[in-house]
């Protein structure tokens, strides 16, 4: 009948903690700053929704590609990092709302003692035998003032947090990773293009040294084809290098050795062609929605509101339930054990009275952190409209530039034919097909730059969409 009172005592207390919790006010909702719900930017403001972009780097159709992106997501160690900061945040969201029920323990003890014949009173004669001990103890504490509920927000938003700033890390994996083969692409083309003009300039060496030992062209000619096509040659070096610290870079993404990156992309190979799907990034509001990062911001806002009121709740008083129940024996008989049990059950309270300022002292702090979580929330807003400004600009830049070069690349091509029909024709100085040989190759070259920029601006363009 105790043990019925204690457990009747107990669900009165819950329902209570229930009811109280429910009455508190929830965390302070976070609402975007005002640029991001009103763009001056009409190109943004107007623009069409954009399209799903799941595995959007398939559109590549580059085998190669597609191969390092899913080792990427499979073994880069920041993104392994991430998802096991998810997995830490699930375990205190689950230590935090353990705290809403009660705790049960089971004690159990078993001896063999001997009392000597001054212990043995009054029977003074010394005896042996034995000890068992079991008892329950059942301890909970009401959610009178919130501390629990607001501890399981802010748990519960750390762990948002933690999915976000995952997801977060996979999008610049992705990136990352898209952007390093792009380079290593890029730089090839860059490699043959040198090796092709050095060859040129080798031949038109070759000619000016056969056209001086029939006295047609002075020693000064071949010293100046040979200087151009070792200043040519020399270039190849610093290219080599970069695309080198590219597949280093991409054996750190995906994990992998240098030696199974180079495996994968030799022989070298054209640049990918890709046209991005992107015909527009959608609204405002759409844009915030998407980004992972101004997601996790605002769930760390959330918590440090929550936090807010676990500091406070800590400024009530806290009621405690407790109840044991339990035996101590000689022997395992039903008389004996119904003799021998025992059984308590009480509450306790407390209240603070005076501290010194240190509950109120954490109350400012967790007001602080909330503050700065909000101008951090801000920040991430701010950062995520630039980002997506900023690259649908240079996205629109590099095309143009890139196009603008492919029509230098034409005209330098065109003169470079003409002037080298002329000076083997004998009708213009052997300076200017020079002159024209470096054009070309500075056209040829400047054109891949930009061609290879263009694609990772619609890359990072993808990427700030928060895809």
């Amino acid at each position: 009948m105790n043990l019925l009172r204690l457990t009747t005592a107990l669900a009165a207390a819950a329902t209570l903690g229930s009811l109280t919790a429910c009455a508190n006010p929830p965390a302070a909702a976070v609402t975007p700053p005002s640029l991001a719900t009103a763009y001056a930017n009409e190109a943004l403001a107007h623009s069409s929704a954009v399209p799903d972009l799941t595995d959007w780097w398939h559109g590549f159709h580059d085998p190669i590609l597609d191969r390092l992106v899913a080792t990427a997501l499979a073994s880069n160690l920041d993104l392994k990092a991430a998802v096991a900061r998810i997995d830490a945040a699930r375990a205190l969201e689950a230590g935090a709302a353990s705290q809403r029920f009660p705790s049960l323990d089971l004690n159990t003890d078993a001896a063999r003692q001997r009392l000597s014949a001054s212990q043995a009173f009054p029977t003074d004669t010394p005896t042996t035998g034995n000890a068992f001990g079991i008892s329950a103890s059942l301890a909970w504490e009401p959610d009178l003032f919130g501390r629990v509920r607001q501890r399981v927000s802010a748990a519960s938003a750390d762990v948002d947090s933690a999915r976000n700033e995952a997801l977060a890390v996979r999008i610049a994996t992705i990136e990352e990773t898209i952007l390093t083969y792009v380079s290593v692409r890029g730089l090839e083309q860059r490699i043959d293009l040198v090796q092709e003009n050095a060859l040129s300039q080798r031949n038109t060496e070759a000619s000016t040294r056969r056209m001086f030992e029939a006295g047609v062209v002075p020693a000064a000619d071949v010293d100046r084809a040979a200087a151009q096509t070792e200043t040519t040659l020399a270039d190849l070096s610093a290219l080599e290098l970069q695309r080198q610290t590219a597949i280093h870079r991409l054996s750190i993404l995906t994990a992998s050795t240098p030696q199974g990156i180079y495996a994968q992309l030799d022989p070298p190979a054209p640049m990918p062609a890709w046209t991005p799907p992107v015909s527009g990034v959608g609204t405002p509001a759409d844009l915030l929605r998407r980004r992972p990062d101004v997601r996790a911001a605002e769930a760390r806002v959330v918590a440090a509101y929550a936090r807010i009121g676990v500091a406070e709740a800590d400024l009530k008083p806290r009621l405690q339930l407790v109840g044991m129940i339990g035996a101590a024996i000689d022997s395992f008989s039903g008389i004996t054990l119904a003799r021998s049990l025992a059984w308590v059950a009480g509450a306790s309270a407390t209240a603070p009275i005076f501290d010194g300022g240190q509950r109120r002292s954490v109350v400012a702090l967790r007001r602080a952190e909330a503050e700065q979580a909000l101008d951090a929330y801000h920040a991430t807003v701010l950062n995520a409209v630039s980002e997506v400004e900023t690259s649908m600009a240079a996205t629109d830049r590099d095309h143009r530039r890139a196009q603008s070069l492919e029509r230098a690349t034409s005209s330098a091509r065109s003169a470079y034919e003409q002037i080298n029909h002329s000076w083997r024709s004998g009708e213009s100085a052997f300076i200017d097909t020079l002159d024209v040989q470096r054009s070309l190759l500075k056209a040829e070259d400047a054109m891949v730059q930009a061609q290879t920029e263009t694609l990772r601006s619609e890359v990072r363009l993808v990427s700030a969409l928060g895809q």
